[in-house]
């Protein structure tokens, strides 16, 4: 098992989440970012933001100038510290967090802020050159191949697998039912940071459904196709939120609530990106010769209901090994912020086993990519 042993977790955690237009409708995102890295180091003894030597940000419909830029100096941080952005859709946090890692094994740096930050409420509207209208999306694939919308490639998915309609809304219910027990039991205290300002407090996940149905569910019409089968329920939404995972050099003398161990990244044909989670956990398993047994939690961006259940019967997971406190159908995904809330959670899942214990965080790449990322607990011995 040749495990990076030279990174570890000091802090992870994230704000609660919004929908569009919904809590965080007129906050940008750099006030979200300052919001959770000021607490977040607030609730550190052991370090200060000057101690801070990079900052690397995921972020994807915040577009232009740089804005891990932005968000470090608004957030308090040395206008001496670099920071970059990092747009790789979906995997942008988990690509930031990846970057991050791999500026401290070749000792280029010691403490990175890293995670993302995702303002879809206050992203501006782009025009096409030629046509002069409102983009809905960018293109994900050139010219060559095809450029299906994610929704389509999720309609036929399903009906390529035979996974029927039935059983794409009662993975969404579950999933909805997991983070509303993870609410109301306060399994998500340790993660979060309450959303705080003079004019505004948020101290809860904006899209989890309490009340849910399997009837509720069944009667949202098709979203991308009249014939398809992913819905508004059973899809992800849409969402703003942000991420702060904090990396350091083993060698510090600090307290580390976890260790990133390494990483795979894969790349496979765009209109079978959802198999990506698959591949990518796939080659990581291979890479550090492990057994799925070995693994004590995973935490999957659950894009679709579709790729989440494909993920689940590839890999034969539990209900309780798999996205144990819900997942992206029940508290949405902000796009840049979604691969460090994945390892935030994790942490707060494997903490809880009072052993050395390891965890995998993993989501698909619109455009045809997978990442899966390796992390051991606090008491993961180096």
């Amino acid at each position: 098992m040749n495990f990076n042993h030279s990174i570890g977790i000091v802090a992870a955690n994230r704000l609660p989440i919004g929908k569009i237009n919904g809590v965080y409708q007129k906050v940008t995102p750099e006030e979200l970012y300052q919001n959770l890295i000021q607490q977040q180091f607030e609730n550190l003894s052991q370090l200060k933001q000057t101690d801070i030597e990079q900052v690397i940000l995921g972020n994807v419909s915040n577009l232009g100038g740089n804005l891990a830029r932005r968000c470090a100096l608004q957030a308090g941080f040395k206008s001496t510290i670099p920071a970059q952005t990092i747009d790789c859709q979906c995997g942008s946090s988990l690509a930031a967090i990846i970057a991050a890692a791999n500026l401290i094994s070749v000792h280029d740096a010691s403490l990175v802020c890293t995670g993302g930050v995702e303002s879809t409420s206050t992203a501006n509207t782009v025009l096409d050159a030629n046509t002069q209208q409102p983009i809905k999306r960018f293109k994900m694939a050139p010219a060559g191949f095809k450029d299906l919308d994610m929704g389509i490639i999720a309609d036929l998915t399903a009906k390529r697998m035979n996974i029927s309609r039935k059983v794409q809304d009662q993975y969404a219910l579950t999933s909805h039912r997991k983070a509303a027990q993870a609410s109301l039991t306060g399994s998500l205290k340790p993660e979060m940071i309450p959303f705080q300002t003079s004019k505004l407090t948020v101290v809860q996940d904006q899209t989890v459904r309490f009340n849910s149905s399997l009837a509720a569910l069944s009667k949202l019409k098709p979203a991308f196709s009249k014939s398809g089968t992913a819905t508004a329920g059973n899809s992800c939404p849409i969402n703003d939120g942000a991420s702060s995972v904090i990396l350091a050099d083993t060698t510090l003398p600090l307290k580390f609530q976890g260790f990133y161990l390494g990483q795979t990244t894969i790349a496979l044909d765009p209109e079978k990106f959802l198999f990506g989670p698959i591949k990518a956990t796939d080659r990581l398993l291979q890479k550090f010769s492990l057994q799925l047994s070995e693994i004590g939690a995973i935490e999957l961006n659950e894009a679709f209901a579709v790729q989440a259940i494909l993920f689940k019967n590839y890999f034969n997971l539990t209900d309780a090994k798999l996205n144990a406190f819900g997942g992206a159908l029940a508290f949405g995904h902000p796009y840049g912020a979604t691969g460090g809330i994945l390892i935030t959670r994790l942490l707060n899942r494997i903490n809880r086993m009072p052993r050395p214990a390891l965890g995998i965080a993993t989501l698909c790449v619109a455009g045809g990519m997978g990442i899966s990322v390796l992390v051991g607990n606090k008491w993961w011995q180096n």
